[in-house]
């Protein structure tokens, strides 16, 4: 432990020194300037014009958001200076403060650099011309330099992984072969003929006894061209029924899951400040106080990297509720039995979501839904789903007239993995059409029918208090607004006035729908006889929700039928993550299960102990030596939250080679 403790000093020291770069900024006077994160200064100029100018402005993002002002009217001949912020391009207007009139010069869609000097000059050229322009007159600090480090490193660092497991492999050889006898047996032995690769040809079928096909899963070998995919057994001279061999394990899963648990840790310890990777309003420690700056993603509608990693977790859910249905159905255990499984887990994933947020607040304030709760609720729903409708006996066998080719017919194939669950789509489509219908159809007071803004400024602040539309007005109607959450992040710029909580009801209606796509990925892999069929069937399933997606969203517009909304969980919002995890998932398969070029780790590690290191982060979100407290600037605040999680990682390792593996 001591070692372990110093390695990750050396680590922290490493990150410090090489995110050493220019984020701070002098003046003429050689005086530190004072901006923060994502600040810069602008210098209001008006040159010559005769009357006093008002600069106003609008967030892009604020969409049909009213201008509104940016400092004093400024007089002929004089300047002001002011900070700004830089998360987001700006739009500006003016105006003569004297005749109140629009002075005919705009800029629009302007974007300012963190700690850069902006001078923004007005001037007029004629009595009725006048013009405006931005200049950036002091360069900006190095903002992407702390990001591209951390990326470099965390690459080094399955680089070198990648390289120890291939070393490790390579001496085990070695050894082998200095083996006298097995020396002797391997020049005996002729020489093996080369064997074709998984993805082209179609391996050998070894037969298996009937017996066995009631066992949970058939050994595999750990050579991937050895490994079967199928098994036959003989019926008759004309036919042959065909057994699905499944590995333990699909890696490529458990490495997927760990990808989106290392995101989300660092995400929840704030992402080193930076805008776009923070979802939630965490609060971030600061040395020079113990209220904490908040930095969060306060758009509406839009995607960012922290909005995908909890919806991945939904929809990897679905994919392993396939998997361990079937494995217990092969294993004799009753549905009822079953049903009590799902029964306990979804009641202790609600329980630890509410000790996880509830902290020490008073019981009339706790927030009620949240992450942990919308995946119990969706897991819930979607598990029952599939136990009712899934055929009790997931051997699922086939018959057909024997050929040169024993694998299933295409026609076969696709009944076998979409077909014939025909009612399990039948109540999720139902479900999804109840989401519509509660979204667009009812009409609230003050709010038009169909809403789904954020309220407050948006439309001019004509529905002020219609935000989310009846995704809030149920949650507020059902669990009381003391229960849900009180500071959206739609508030910074929207400046809205009544809670709102983007785990609401509304939301786990759609999150059953992607839930029910990754159970369609599983079934996919459980019921397809070859690779390529496997990976044809989950590309083509992902383009197919990524057309439906961007034909919602007319290609991530927000003025569209159903914008990507994560706040929502709107239906593009579902089918566009959902497309993107069938794209990720089937390029891990093929990487770690099938060719086996990547060990998957460490995010393997990650993802065989995913919810006790969730809840071990959450809880030690404050406790040293995880997180401790540094100045507010993106590389320090980078440099301990990718320290926070590389020391989850560590932890992750050793739970999985001392073989600790803890699941609900």
């Amino acid at each position: 432990m001591k070692k372990l403790s110093n390695y990750l000093w050396v680590y922290l020291i490493t990150i410090q020194l090489c995110f050493r770069c220019g984020q701070t900024k002098t003046t003429e006077n050689g005086v530190s300037d004072p901006l923060g994160m994502d600040q810069a200064i602008l210098v209001l100029r008006n040159k010559n014009h005769p009357d006093p100018i008002s600069f106003m402005y609008n967030l892009v993002v604020c969409e049909q958001c009213d201008f509104e002002r940016l400092s004093d009217p400024v007089p002929m001949d004089s300047n002001e200076t002011l900070p700004i912020d830089t998360r987001f391009p700006y739009d500006f207007q003016l105006f003569s403060s004297t005749k109140n009139t629009s002075i005919q010069c705009h800029i629009e869609s302007y974007r300012f650099y963190e700690h850069g000097t902006y001078l923004f000059e007005v001037r007029q050229i004629h009595p009725n011309v006048t013009s405006c322009t931005i200049t950036q007159t002091q360069e900006s600090s190095y903002y992407w330099t702390p990001i591209i480090i951390m990326i470099l490193l965390l690459l080094l660092l399955v680089f070198l992984i990648q390289l120890f497991r291939f070393i490790q492999r390579k001496q085990y050889f070695n050894r082998i072969l200095t083996n006298r006898n097995y020396q002797q047996l391997v020049i005996s032995e002729p020489s093996p003929a080369p064997r074709p690769s998984l993805l082209t040809h179609r391996p050998s079928l070894p037969v298996i006894p009937e017996e066995t096909h009631t066992n949970d899963v058939h050994p595999v070998i750990n050579t991937t061209n050895d490994s079967p995919l199928i098994g036959s057994t003989r019926l008759s001279d004309s036919s042959v029924k065909i057994t699905k061999v499944l590995p333990k394990r699909l890696r490529s899963l458990d490495t997927f899951r760990g990808f989106s648990l290392m995101v989300m840790i660092f995400v929840n310890y704030g992402g080193g400040g930076y805008w776009f990777f923070d979802h939630s309003g965490k609060k971030i420690f600061s040395a020079h106080s113990e209220m904490s700056l908040e930095s969060s993603f306060p758009v509406w509608n839009g995607l960012t990297l922290a909005d995908l990693v909890f919806p991945w977790f939904v929809w990897m859910m679905g994919v392993s509720i396939v998997l361990s249905q079937r494995s217990l159905l092969k294993k004799k255990v009753s549905k009822l039995n079953i049903l009590l499984k799902i029964c306990r887990r979804t009641v202790i994933l609600f329980l630890l979501g509410l000790i996880l947020q509830g902290g020490y607040g008073k019981p009339k304030n706790l927030r009620i839904l949240g992450v942990l709760q919308r995946l119990a609720l969706c897991y819930f729903f979607t598990a029952v789903i599939i136990l009712i409708f899934d055929e009790e006996d997931q051997s699922h066998s086939s018959t057909w007239p024997i050929g040169d080719d024993v694998y299933q017919p295409i026609s076969q194939e696709l009944r076998n993995t979409i077909f014939q669950f025909w009612p399990e789509w039948i109540c999720v489509m139902g479900i999804v059409i109840a989401w519509i219908m509660i979204t667009f159809t009812p009409k609230i007071d003050g709010c038009p029918r169909g809403y789904i803004g954020p309220g407050g400024k948006h439309m001019h602040g004509m529905y002020r208090n219609c935000t989310g539309g009846m995704a809030g007005y149920f949650d507020r109607l059902i669990l009381g607004s003391a229960h849900l959450y009180s500071y959206p992040t739609c508030r910074e710029i929207y400046h809205t006035e009544i809670p709102y909580d983007p785990e609401g009801i509304l939301g786990v209606f759609t999150g059953i729908l992607l839930c029910y796509l990754g159970a369609h990925a599983g079934h996919c892999f459980a019921y397809s006889t070859r690779v390529f069929r496997t990976c044809t069937l989950w590309v083509t399933s992902g383009l197919i929700c990524g057309f439906f997606g961007l034909l919602l969203s007319k290609g991530g517009q927000s003025e569209s039928w159903i914008p990507i909304n994560k706040n929502l969980w709107s239906l593009s919002f579902i089918f566009v993550l959902a497309g993107l995890a069938f794209i990720i998932l089937t390029i891990l398969y093929l990487l770690v299960d099938v060719k086996q070029w990547f060990t998957g780790e460490p995010w393997l590690w990650l993802g065989m102990n995913s919810i006790v290191l969730y809840v071990g982060h959450d809880i030690c979100s404050r406790s040293f030596p995880i997180q401790f407290q540094v100045d507010n600037t993106h590389k320090e605040l980078l440099a301990v939250h990718a320290y926070g999680v590389f020391c989850w990682i560590v932890i992750a390792g050793i739970l999985y080679y001392k073989k600790i593996f803890i699941a609900i």
